[in-house]
């Protein structure tokens, strides 16, 4: 297969009407809540390159690095200029390597065999925790957590139990996203849920918030809710295969 095939299937290929209308609306919303309100050109960059990362992940396509690493990169700056602090670290020393990390250990295991998707179309192969894993996640995201609070404390964060508990479980998630794991859309749908209360949070203590990227994670916890319903299909798909 020629690389421009290739290409065009990754980025184009697998979409069902519903997921290619939930994509463009999301675009169009961020887009238009730019020239309704405009805020700097990152922080919209941030979110938009954003939505695209966690769409595509919900697919189970591995370009959704590509535009994670561009999202993570211009998110940990502007939680920077708010002294989100966790945030910052979170998305510049976790985010931006586990970019490179995750596409690796993807690439091992993708698939276009009994695909999900009817065109087959490479998606990546997904698993689902067990009773016990699912024990050991939830005592990982409890120790980070803690952990996490009293570093952000020690620094001075605006917010650092809220900022503290969106990072704990973030890591967890995304350790479970690299591997695989149906679960992690659970995770992102807690820490979706807390990153909408840390921005709403820092308009509330201080009057101003970045609306692109709080509008991005509204659309975040969306997203997640589809994607753990997509993933579980995944996974069945898998082991049927």
């Amino acid at each position: 297969m020629s690389l421009s095939k290739s290409l065009k299937d990754e980025f184009f290929g697998g979409w069902t009407k519903f997921e290619a209308f939930w994509l463009i609306l999301f675009l169009a919303i961020q887009i238009g809540l730019f020239i309704y309100q405009p805020d700097s050109w990152i922080a919209t960059i941030a979110a938009i390159t954003g939505i695209i990362c966690v769409v595509f992940v919900g697919k189970g396509k591995i370009s959704n690095y590509l535009f994670g690493f561009i999202s993570v990169s211009l998110y940990a700056y502007t939680s920077y200029t708010f002294k989100l602090y966790g945030e910052m670290m979170l998305n510049l020393l976790v985010y931006v390597p586990v970019q490179f990390i995750g596409f690796f250990m993807w690439r091992k295991h993708m698939t276009n065999k009994n695909t999900l998707n009817t065109a087959g179309v490479e998606e990546v192969i997904a698993k689902a925790l067990t009773a016990k894993q699912w024990v050991l996640v939830i005592l990982a995201a409890g120790l980070v957590t803690y952990a996490y609070i009293e570093w952000l404390r020690h620094l001075g964060s605006a917010l650092p139990a809220l900022d503290g508990v969106t990072v704990g479980v973030s890591i967890v998630a995304q350790v479970l996203m690299i591997l695989r794991y149906r679960e992690q859309w659970s995770l992102w749908i807690i820490v979706n849920i807390l990153t909408i209360s840390l921005w709403v949070g820092m308009y509330l203590e201080n009057g101003e918030t970045s609306l692109p990227l709080l509008t991005m994670y509204i659309m975040y916890l969306c997203n997640s809710i589809y994607g753990y319903y997509n993933w579980t299909q995944l996974v069945k798909k898998h082991q049927a295969g």
